[in-house]
């Protein structure tokens, strides 16, 4: 499974849609031939007897595919929400702190927003890629960049009483999302799910061996057995929120780099 995961990270969207969609449906029918070589091969009116039974089994293991399918999809697509959302809302508070911190006097504010910035480049050049490995970590040059930027909003906020609160809250709410994100990025669906959904799947493709061979039962099995290799494969590209081309990118944070860039603060980011 982590090997498939490291492959899915290096593909586009499309060629993982395209290869779920190919690769189930071929295997599904090399699956049905084998089945009907070895399990469906009796006489007519044996087969005739067991239609209702095998119908049966067959409509149970494919809506228990589609069941844990969708509660999968669900949770993957919730965690991929939840942490853009949470992204955009950590740079809200980077951007709010930068700007406490511009009208602040004293040395100690104007260090601060040169940590802050050193922070937010350690973030984007140095977390992120950490939280795409196979375990997902926060780094240490991100953590050693927190550690300075904490002692100077700290001396910042006692040379300013008045702000000193905002301050220290803005700090206290980047740290919490930063811890944030390696949260989400180890909720990925874990191997019992996988192997529940293999299990399911693989009985319904043996069951697809009942029908009769020719093109139009071939072309059925493909189509609705790459229906389903579609949605592993969308479930796939959703799982690791920061691994693969659907992944949470780290522009939000990159855009106040750019701002306070160009001369104007980290809070200019409309």
């Amino acid at each position: 499974m982590d090997w498939l995961m490291g492959r899915v990270g290096a593909l586009s969207d499309v060629s993982l849609l395209l290869s779920g969609l190919i690769l189930t449906g071929t295997f599904a029918l090399i699956v049905a031939w084998l089945a009907r070589w070895l399990l469906f091969s009796g006489r007519a009116e044996d087969a005739a007897s067991q239609s209702k039974l095998a119908e049966l089994v067959h409509g149970s293991l494919l809506a228990f595919t589609v069941f844990t399918l969708a509660l999968v999809l669900s949770d993957v697509r919730t965690n991929l929400g939840k942490t853009l959302d949470s992204t955009l809302r950590e740079a809200s508070f980077i951007s709010r702190l930068d700007a406490e911190l511009a009208v602040s006097t004293g040395t100690d504010a104007a260090q601060a927003r040169t940590d802050l910035r050193a922070y937010v480049t350690a973030v984007t050049d140095y977390d992120w890629p950490a939280l795409e490995q196979r375990v997902p970590s926060l780094s240490r040059e991100a953590d050693a960049a927190l550690k300075s930027l904490r002692a100077s909003v700290r001396a910042a906020a006692q040379a300013n009483p008045d702000s000193a609160s905002a301050i220290r809250g803005f700090l206290s709410q980047m740290e919490d999302y930063r811890l944030g994100r390696l949260e989400s990025a180890t909720k990925s669906v874990t191997a019992v799910f996988w192997w529940t959904i293999f299990a399911f799947l693989m009985g319904a493709m043996v069951m697809n061996g009942r029908h009769p061979p020719g093109k139009a039962s071939n072309a059925l099995i493909f189509i609705h057995m790459g229906g389903i290799g579609l949605v592993l494969a969308l479930i796939l590209a959703m799982d690791q929120p920061f691994r693969g081309e659907s992944s949470v990118s780290p522009e939000p944070l990159t855009r106040l780099l750019a701002a306070q860039g160009s001369a104007a603060p980290l809070s200019g980011t409309e």
